[in-house]
């Protein structure tokens, strides 16, 4: 998809950048779209062309991913949370919705930790790190796992992502992931989430999702046919479950 344009955030000396797609509705609400590690906006293309009729959507590159420039290390969880903060601050965006894969449902969950009144709601699609799942080899394993239920073009999207950022630079963010406890941050989250997963993912698997979900005190909706990249696979199914979402937070129909 060709992106109607690509902004430069700078925050210090880290730099994000915002794509925005074409035909964007001036009503409704604003989506932040966060990718997972070693990928880039472009896996969230489809979903966010499936929004853009009923909001605004941001979709990031988050420093040192994609075509954003790298930092001189990897960021953290609580760093890539800080410039996301700092962006919608900047851009005044009106309580937006954060919708983050795989490991941005960490950055997601930690900006909305870190500034609660800034978000609306949070969306966390394919959800890492299951506790039983906690190391390199298993993630890999995992991941294999994935790409044998993922479609041609699917696989090309992501894998293609990974050539970009390089081996070095994602074993070098890999443990960032690893370290980041998601099942701590979730039980004193403030701001209204929805769990979201593929029935087919071994990534983010039925019993971590489910467990999100407890931690949390929220329900979780199981994308029928898809894998972990769920979003690119089925775009409007998933684009049903964020806007259903923002329509329960916004208080339009029940939660």
């Amino acid at each position: 998809m060709r992106w109607r344009t690509i902004e430069t955030f700078r925050h210090g000396d880290r730099t994000m950048l915002v794509h925005r797609p074409p035909h964007e509705s001036d009503t409704g609400p604003h989506f932040v779209l966060v990718h997972g590690i070693g990928v880039s906006a472009l896996y969230h293309a489809r979903l966010a062309r499936a929004l853009a009729p009923s909001g605004s959507v941001h979709v990031v590159d988050l420093p040192g991913f994609g075509q954003a420039p790298r930092p001189g290390r990897p960021l953290g969880i609580e760093d890539h949370a800080g410039v996301l903060n700092a962006y919608v601050r900047t851009a005044g965006l009106p309580h937006p919705h954060l919708v983050g894969h795989s490991m941005g449902t960490q950055v997601v969950v930690e900006a909305a930790l870190q500034e609660p009144d800034l978000y609306a709601g949070v969306v966390a699609i394919g959800g890492v790190v299951d506790p039983e799942a906690r190391s390199a080899a298993r993630q890999a394993l995992r991941l294999a796992h994935d790409v044998l239920r993922e479609p041609p073009t699917t696989n090309w999207t992501v894998l293609s992502g990974y050539a970009r950022t390089g081996l070095r630079w994602y074993l070098r963010t890999l443990p960032v992931m690893l370290d980041y406890r998601t099942e701590e941050a979730l039980p004193r989250l403030r701001v209204p989430l929805l769990v979201v997963r593929g029935d087919r993912d071994p990534i983010a698997t039925g019993p971590w999702a489910a467990h999100m979900g407890r931690l949390a005190g929220t329900r979780v909706v199981e994308i029928e046919g898809a894998a972990h990249v769920a979003m690119h696979t089925h775009p409007d199914q998933v684009a049903s479950a964020v806007l259903e979402h923002a329509r329960a937070v916004a208080g339009q129909c029940p939660a």
